[in-house]
C-alpha cells in the first residue's frame, strides 16, 4: 500500500468520523437544549442598557433573568426609573406598585478654579485617577475635585459635564442614579442622594478652619455656627464638617444665613424646581 492511498484513506475515515460526531452533536444538543423564557429578552429590551451595575448585578441581561429567578426586585433598576419598572410588570403580568425614589449625583465641591488656591502647574495629566495615584493635584486643597472628567466619561447618559470651573455639573434630568460615577470619582465628592429638597455641605475637606483658609474661598472653615445656630439641633460637626440630620432638619435656612464662606447650601429637589 503507497503512502498516496494511505493519506486518502486516512482522509476517508476522518471524514467519516466528523459526520459521525457532529450528527450525534447536533441530535442531543437539541434533546438536552435548555428552553429559554422568552420574557428574558423581552425584560431585557426594556432595560434601559447600560449595563451600569447599579441593581447589583454585572449587567442587563443577568438582572432580566434574576428578575424571573426570583432573585432581583421588579423595581431594582434604579436607572430605569418609574416608567422602566411599569414596563418590566406589565411583562411579568404583576401590579406596577413599587417604592421607587428617584436619586440623583450630587457634586459635594464648589471650590473650582476661581474658587479654589493652585498650589502648582501640572503636565502631562489626563485624568482624575491619575492625577490621584501619581499625587499631582494642581489645587492646595487635597480634598477638592481635580476637574479631569473620569465622571463624565463614566456615565452612561451623558448627564455630567466639567464647566469653566472646572467642577462637574450634573443634570439631573439625564442623571439615573445608577451611581457610577460616584464609585469612578477618586475623590469621593460626588454623592447619590433621594429626589428631597435638603440642606448639603459643598465641602469634604477634613482640615481644620485656618488650613482651609488658606485652600479655599468656599470651603467649610469648621467655624460650628451652624451647629450652634440650628434651632431644630440637626447638625452636629464631625471631622471639621457639619453632618446634617435629615429627619430633624426643617430647612429654615438659619444655618444657610450664618454661614460664613456659604458653603452650606440648599439642594432643591426636581419636582420643586421652576
Amino acid at each position: 500500500m503507497n503512502i498516496l492511498t494511505v493519506i486518502l484513506y486516512s482522509t476517508i475515515v476522518l471524514l467519516l468520523l466528523s459526520a459521525f460526531f457532529g450528527f450525534f452533536l447536533g441530535f442531543f444538543s437539541k434533546v438536552f437544549k435548555v428552553k429559554e423564557d422568552p420574557r428574558i429578552e423581552k425584560i431585557a429590551s426594556i432595560l434601559p442598557g447600560a449595563n451600569c451595575g447599579a441593581c447589583g448585578f454585572s449587567g442587563c441581561q443577568v438582572f432580566a433573568e434574576a428578575i424571573l429567578s426570583g432573585k432581583a426586585r421588579l423595581d431594582g433598576c434604579r436607572a430605569g426609573g418609574e416608567e422602566t419598572i411599569a414596563h418590566i410588570s406589565e411583562a411579568m403580568g404583576m401590579s406596577s406598585d413599587s417604592s421607587y425614589e428617584k436619586y440623583i449625583a450630587v457634586a459635594l465641591c464648589h471650590g473650582g478654579r476661581n474658587e479654589a488656591n493652585t498650589s502648582a502647574i501640572t503636565q502631562g495629566v489626563s485624568s482624575c485617577q491619575m492625577a490621584k495615584n501619581l499625587k499631582l493635584s494642581p489645587w492646595v486643597c487635597e480634598y477638592t475635585c481635580l476637574g479631569y472628567g473620569d465622571c463624565v466619561l463614566a456615565c452612561p447618559f451623558g448627564a455630567i459635564v466639567i464647566n469653566e470651573d472646572s467642577l462637574p455639573v450634573i443634570d439631573p434630568i439625564l442623571c439615573r442614579g445608577c451611581g457610577i460615577c460616584v464609585d469612578r470619582c477618586p475623590q469621593k465628592i460626588l454623592e447619590l442622594f433621594p429626589n428631597k429638597s435638603r440642606v448639603l455641605c459643598f465641602c469634604k475637606s477634613a482640615d481644620k478652619g485656618s488650613k482651609v483658609r488658606q485652600a479655599c474661598k468656599v470651603g467649610c472653615i469648621s467655624c460650628g455656627l451652624c451647629e450652634k445656630k440650628c434651632p431644630e439641633n440637626a447638625i452636629e460637626m464631625i471631622n471639621n464638617l457639619p453632618v446634617i440630620d435629615i429627619e430633624k432638619c426643617t430647612l429654615c435656612g438659619v444655618c444657610i444665613s450664618v454661614c460664613p464662606t456659604k458653603a452650606i447650601t440648599l439642594f432643591q429637589a426636581l419636582s420643586e424646581k421652576k
